[in-house]
């Protein structure tokens, strides 16, 4: 019975000491974040990259719903950290280290502009890098209004072409802005930046057609569009509207 206690206690004592590293841990990495800048919120990831910046009051409201309804379903309300995403992070890690799968979680949207604005250069979501993700994803949460953190999200994302933005890749494509398009465009707009390489509306349509499918099926899903709507805006001609390259 002696035994058992002394080990208890000293089971007790390692998990206390965990504990106190760990916490000491994200301290020392929180306080080693980098800061980021309006500027930097605003500049594109390539310099030489083509950019036709969008306000937030120009940005259609249809187009919101639709990234955050597939990106980050609860954008409007969190604090910046989409708390499923890291539940699943952290799942993800604890099968990773016993050589099921590899550690990743779904990240908000004032994440994804973190790491498109802190660490676009880091290939590999590390522990330091993500507690200090989460930490800057918080912080800007506290700092700027969700209107502003979504103006600087749609205006970094990758779209393809050398082009960075929602209404660069509108004009690019439709030769419209991104207020003249039809809910079936606007989606498949909102649907090109998780892989442009891939989604792409010239060389790979029907995969883009079923980007921008799972796009209206999150919006009617959310409410945010009928099932009139979704059925004839998942009918529609993929290219509709597409102008040619020259």
């Amino acid at each position: 019975m002696r035994m058992i206690k002394r080990l208890f206690k000293l089971l007790l004592l390692l998990f206390v000491l965990a504990i106190v590293a760990g916490g000491i841990y994200v301290w020392i990495t929180i306080d080693d974040a980098p800061t980021i800048t309006t500027a930097q919120l605003k500049e594109k990831a390539n310099p030489e990259g083509e950019q036709i910046y969008i306000k937030s009051a120009d940005i259609p409201q249809r187009y919101r719903q639709a990234v955050v309804s597939t990106e980050d379903a609860t954008f409007e309300t969190n604090n910046g950290i989409n708390s499923d995403g890291v539940k699943a992070l952290i799942e993800s890690n604890i099968k990773a280290a016993f050589g099921q799968g590899v550690g990743r979680g779904g990240s908000s949207i004032t994440q994804q502009l973190v790491k498109l604005t802190a660490f676009k250069n880091d290939a590999e979501p590390t522990p330091k890098r993500k507690i200090q993700e989460l930490y800057l994803a918080y912080h800007l949460n506290q700092v700027y209004p969700k209107n502003q953190i979504f103006e600087f999200y749609v205006n970094k994302i990758y779209e393809g072409y050398n082009r960075y933005g929602a209404e660069t890749i509108s004009q690019f494509y439709y030769q419209k802005p991104l207020k003249a398009l039809s809910l079936d465009q606007q989606a498949t707009i909102a649907g090109l930046g998780q892989s442009p390489a891939i989604y792409n509306l010239y060389t790979n349509p029907s995969t883009v057609k079923e980007r921008r499918n799972i796009v209206l099926l999150s919006m009617f899903n959310n409410g945010e569009i009928s099932e009139s709507q979704y059925t004839q805006a998942t009918k529609t001609d993929i290219q509709h509207g597409l102008v040619k390259p020259n």
